[in-house]
C-alpha cells in the first residue's frame, strides 16, 4: 500500500488551473535557480520551454545534444525573478555540474518519465545535500512519451529517493516539454519554492565565484557566475582571488540586459578592465577587496557519503570541489584514523594551491580520479594554520560549527591572538554582517572575554593571552631543567622573545603583567619562572660564597675573576656561572669584563663619588681614585660603570652627576 502523499506534491494539474500567485511584497526578488539530473533526461528542453532560451550554445553540444558546458537563462516570474543555471548530467562532467550548483537557491531536479532514477540523478541529489541546499522543486519530465501509470510510479520513486534528505517535501511536478503540460505549475511551484528561501542579511561585501570567462571585441574582459554575496556597481574596484590583483567593473549585464547593479541572487556578466585575460579564469572570485584571504588550508566539518562503499582515510589525496573551482587535497582527520560513511567528524583540508573560502561555505570531495563524489560539508576556519588531532581541535571546531555569533567571533579573535582583523574579514571567518561586528565586540568586552592588554589600546582573548603564558611557561621551564644552577634567562632575551610573538609595545605589557600575575620572578636582571629556584651542589655553595667573601674583602680594589681561589681544577663555565648566579642574588655587581664589585662596596661608590661631585664642580679620575684609597686599574672602570648606569656623566676630564 503507498502511504499519502505529502499536500507538496502537484500531480498532473491541467496548464491553466492555477494563476501564479507571487510573494508578498511589492520589492522584486533574485534567486538562483539550478538545475540537476541524469543526462538526456531533457533539462536543456525544460529550461528552454520555460525560459524561450537556448542554453546548449556550443556547436558541440547541438550537434551531439549533450549539455558539456554551464548553460544560463532568465526566468521571469513577476515578482520574483530567476536565473537559472543549466548544469551538465553526465557523470564526465560532474566538476562542472558542481561549479554551477555553487550559489543556488533553489534545485530544479529533472527526472524522465521514461527512465525514472538514475546514477547522475542519486549523485546530484547527493551534491546538493552536501551543498546545503534546503528548498527544490522535481519535474518528471516526458510524460507525453510514457502512460499515467508509469508516471505515477516515477513519482513514488523520486519521493523514495528524496525522504531522508532535506529535500523530502519538495513538490513533485510531471510536464512535457513538447506539448506543455503541467508547465504552469510548475512555475507556480518554483515561486512557491522562492517564498520558502531565508532572505541573505544585507550589508555583506561583495563576493562572486567565476564560472566563465571570455572576450568580447571592443569591450575586454568578461567574467560570469553568481553572485554570492553583496552587490557592485559599474566603477567599483574588485579584487581577484586568490592571486589577490585588483581589477575595476567597467560594465555590468545581467542575462544580457545591462544593469547598473547586481547583486545576490543574480547572474552577472561583469566587464572588467586592468586585467588580463591570461590571468583570470574560472574557480577564480571576485570580491571586495580586503573581504577575503588566499589560503591552502581550511579546518572544516566533513561527511563520509553513505553510499561511498569505504571509509575516508586520514592523509588521503582527495579533490576539493569548492567555489567554482577544484583542487587537489589532503584530508587530515582530527579525531579518527577514517571517517567511515555516513559519519560526520572534523578535519583540514590542505591544497598544494590556494584558493578562498568563508565560514560556512559548503564543498563537494571527489576521489582522488574525481570517478565519483565520496562526501563533502562545510568550511569552519577559512584560515587555518597546520595543525595535529586533539581535544583542543575539536573544542575549538564545535564553538564554531555550533556557538553563536559571538562564539564564532571569540574564536576567530583567539586565533589572530592581538591582532584586530577588520569588520569584513570578521564578516568572512566569523558569517557575520560586518554591520554586527562593533556591536559583538563590545558584548565580549563587557563580558571580559576581550580584553585590553595593558595601556597599548590592543585587545586579545584571554586564551590568548594564556596561549601566550604557556608557550613562554614551557620555554623558560625547558631552560630551567637543562640549566639548574642558573637564575634564568636575562630580562632582554625574555622580552626579546615576546616581542618575535607579538611587537615591542604588546611584548613589555605582557611582560609587566606576568611579573604583576607572579608568572615570571626577576633575579637581577634575571627572569625565570616563579615556582624556580637554582639549585646548587653543597660544593659549588662553598665556592660561590668564597668569591664573593674574596671579592667583598677586596674593597675598592677587588681581584679579578682569574685569580680568585677555586676549590679545584679550574672550570671556566662552572665559575662563570656561578658569578651570574652571585649577580642575580644581588651580591655582586659587574662592572666590566672579569671586574665585579660587591653589592656593599658597589653602594658605597656611589655614595663617595655623589659626596666628591656636589663638594666639586666635578671631578677628575685622579681626585676619585684619592677619595675611594684606590688605584686607576679600577677607577676607570668604576666611572665607565656609573656613566653607563647614568649616575655620571663625563664632560672633557672631569665627571659629573646626572
Amino acid at each position: 500500500m503507498r502511504a499519502p502523499r505529502p499536500p507538496s506534491i502537484i500531480f498532473n494539474v491541467p496548464d491553466n488551473s492555477k494563476k501564479l500567485t507571487g510573494l508578498g511584497s511589492a520589492q522584486v526578488h533574485h534567486y538562483i535557480l539550478g538545475t540537476a539530473g541524469h543526462i538526456d533526461h531533457g533539462k536543456t528542453s525544460l529550461v528552454r520551454i520555460l525560459t524561450g532560451y537556448d542554453t546548449d550554445r556550443l556547436p558541440e553540444e547541438r550537434k551531439r545534444g549533450m549539455t558539456i558546458e554551464l548553460g544560463f537563462a532568465p526566468l521571469d516570474l513577476g515578482k520574483a525573478q530567476f536565473g537559472i543555471v543549466d548544469v551538465p548530467g553526465h557523470e564526465r562532467f560532474v566538476r562542472t555540474m558542481v561549479a554551477g550548483a555553487t550559489g543556488i537557491d533553489i534545485a530544479l531536479i529533472v527526472v524522465a518519465a521514461d527512465d525514472s532514477i538514475m546514477p547522475q540523478t542519486r549523485e546530484h541529489v547527493e551534491i546538493l545535500h552536501l551543498l546545503g541546499v534546503s528548498q527544490a522543486v522535481v519535474a518528471v519530465t516526458k510524460i507525453d512519451t510514457v502512460d499515467s501509470e508509469m508516471v505515477e510510479l516515477v513519482v513514488d520513486d523520486v519521493r523514495e529517493l528524496l525522504a531522508n534528505t532535506p529535500l523530502s517535501r519538495a513538490p513533485i511536478c510531471p510536464v512535457s516539454s513538447t506539448t506543455g503540460a503541467g508547465l504552469d505549475a510548475l512555475r507556480q511551484a518554483i515561486l512557491d519554492a522562492a517564498r520558502e528561501v531565508p532572505q541573505k542579511p544585507q550589508g555583506y561585501p561583495f563576493r562572486m565565484a567565476i564560472d566563465r570567462v571570455f572576450v568580447v571585441q571592443g569591450r575586454g574582459t568578461v567574467v560570469t557566475g553568481s553572485v554570492l554575496c553583496g552587490s557592485v556597481e559599474e566603477g567599483d574596484t574588485l579584487e581577484i582571488l586568490p592571486s589577490g590583483l585588483t581589477c575595476r567593473v567597467r560594465g555590468l549585464q545581467s542575462h544580457g540586459s545591462e544593469a547598473s547593479q547586481v547583486g545576490h541572487g543574480q547572474r552577472a556578466a561583469i566587464n572588467v578592465s586592468g586585467i588580463d585575460r591570461s590571468r583570470i579564469g574560472r574557480g577564480m572570485e571576485l570580491a571586495t577587496p580586503g573581504y577575503l584571504q588566499p589560503t591552502q588550508l581550511v579546518d572544516v566539518s566533513v561527511t563520509c557519503l553513505d553510499s561511498y562503499d569505504k571509509a575516508i582515510k586520514s592523509t588521503q589525496t582527495i579533490r576539493l570541489e569548492i567555489g567554482s573551482g577544484e583542487l587537489h587535497a589532503r584530508i587530515v582527520l582530527f579525531e579518527n584514523k577514517s571517517l567511515p560513511p555516513g559519519k560526520t567528524g572534523f578535519a583540514q583540508l590542505r591544497s598544494g594551491e590556494l584558493f578562498a573560502a568563508t565560514h560556512g561555505q559548503r564543498f563537494i570531495l571527489r576521489d582522488q580520479n574525481s570517478q565519483r563524489t565520496i562526501g563533502g560539508g562545510v568550511v569552519l576556519q577559512p584560515v587555518a594554520k597546520r595543525r595535529r588531532e586533539g581535544k583542543e581541535q575539536i573544542s575549538r571546531l564545535t564553538a564554531l560549527l555550533s556557538g553563536d555569533p559571538a562564539d564564532r567571533v571569540e574564536e576567530i579573535l583567539r586565533e589572530l591572538r592581538f591582532t584586530k582583523p577588520t569588520n569584513d574579514q570578521l564578516c568572512a571567518r566569523a558569517a557575520i554582517a560586518p554591520h554586527d561586528a562593533d556591536a559583538i565586540l563590545t558584548v565580549l568586552i563587557e563580558d571580559g572575554r576581550y580584553v585590553a592588554i595593558g595601556n597599548t589600546g590592543v585587545y586579545a582573548t584571554p586564551a590568548a593571552r594564556k596561549d601566550i603564558e604557556n608557550r613562554m611557561f614551557r620555554w623558560l621551564a625547558r631552560f630551567h631543567r637543562e640549566n639548574p644552577e642558573l637564575p634564568g634567562r636575562p630580562a632582554a632575551t625574555v622580552l626579546g622573545w615576546l616581542e618575535r610573538l607579538t611587537d615591542r609595545p604588546i611584548a613589555r605589557a605582557l611582560f609587566e603583567g606576568f611579573e604583576r600575575d607572579n608568572v615570571l620572578k626577576r633575579l637581577g636582571k634575571f627572569v625565570g619562572l616563579t615556582s624556580f629556584a637554582p639549585k646548587l651542589s653543597g660544593a659549588d655553595e662553598k665556592w660561590l660564597a668564597a668569591m664573593v667573601a674574596e671579592i667583598k674583602q677586596g674593597g675598592f680594589q677587588p681581584p679579578l675573576v682569574d685569580v680568585l681561589s677555586s676549590p679545584g681544577p679550574a672550570d671556566r663555565k662552572r665559575r662563570d656561572r656561578l658569578l651570574i648566579l652571585a649577580t642575580a642574588f644581588g651580591d655582586l655587581v659587574p662592572i666590566a669584563p672579569k671586574l665585579y664589585l660587591h653589592a656593599d662596596y658597589e653602594a658605597a661608590l656611589r655614595e663617595k663619588v655623589a659626596a666628591l661631585l656636589q663638594s666639586e664642580d666635578g671631578a677628575t679620575v685622579a681626585q676619585v681614585r684619592e677619595a675611594l684609597d684606590s688605584s686607576r686599574k679600577y677607577v676607570i672602570p668604576f666611572l665607565e660603570y656609573l656613566d653607563r648606569v647614568n649616575f655620571t656623566k663625563r664632560s672633557g676630564d672631569v665627571r659629573v652627576l646626572l
